[in-house]
Parts: structure tokens; sequence; C-alpha cells
């Protein structure tokens, strides 16, 4: 019994010195949940990447908003577009750590183009840039 005891009080600090058991989402998996999110069209959950501020522009609309009205105007881009297919055609990172990805959005019987920026702050990957334009 008293090994038993002497066990779990030396097995457990074991997790807490080694942090590299607990990870934050990288880049890939960010990108992953992302897609996933617009792929579904579903702003609520892609609006857990966005940034406190993010650049919005759908379909030539762009400004400035915060995270809510941000989330806002993509549920309606998705309300009004249903998605069909997202395929992503390149990704790549700058100079400063920002990954971007680029892609393919068919909805509501058009073809869009999809480009996101996302900027690494405070240890987690967030999207700084969202934008959405009609392919003609």
């Amino acid at each position: 019994m008293r090994n038993s005891i002497l066990f779990l009080v030396f097995s457990m600090p074991v997790f807490f010195l080694f942090p590299s058991f607990v990870t934050t989402d990288g880049p890939e998996e960010t990108d992953k949940q992302i897609i996933t999110a617009i792929s579904a069209g579903n702003a609520e959950n892609l609006s857990k990447y966005f940034n406190s501020m993010v650049d919005c522009g759908i379909m030539g609309n762009e400004d400035t908003y915060s995270k809510a009205q941000a989330t806002r105007i993509i549920q309606d881009f998705f309300d009004k577009y249903p998605i069909k297919s997202l395929k992503i055609t390149k990704q790549g990172t700058s100079t400063d750590g920002s990954r971007f990805s680029i892609g393919e959005l068919v909805a509501g019987g058009k073809m869009f183009r999809l480009f996101y920026l996302l900027k690494k702050i405070s240890g987690s990957y967030v999207i700084q840039l969202f934008q959405i334009q009609e392919e003609h």
C-alpha cells in the first residue's frame, strides 16, 4: 500500500515538470479547424480564431471589424451562399511568421476566392485578415 501511494505521489508531478505534454494548437491544427468551420458554413466556430479586430473583405466591402461584427457579416454570407466545397490551393509563411491560405470556395452556385491571414499573437494563431471575393 505504501509503495502504491509513493508511486502516485511521485508520478503525478512528472506532468507538471514537462510542459511539452501541454501544447497549444499549432498553425496546421488551426488551419484545419478554420477550414472545417468554413466548409460547414459556421461563422461562430470560425470566429473562435478571429483576432479581437479583423480586417474583413466580403464581396468588395472591406473594413476593420470587431470579432462580433465580422462574425455576423461572414454568417450573412454563409446564409446567402450555402457552402458546397472548399479547396485550399496555396499556403505559405511570410518573413514575419504570418501564415496565409488561398482557396477556391464554391457556394450558392458561384465560385469565390478565399484568402485569410493568420498572425501569432500571445502564442496562438489568430485570423487577422479574412476575404471572400467572387471569381469572374
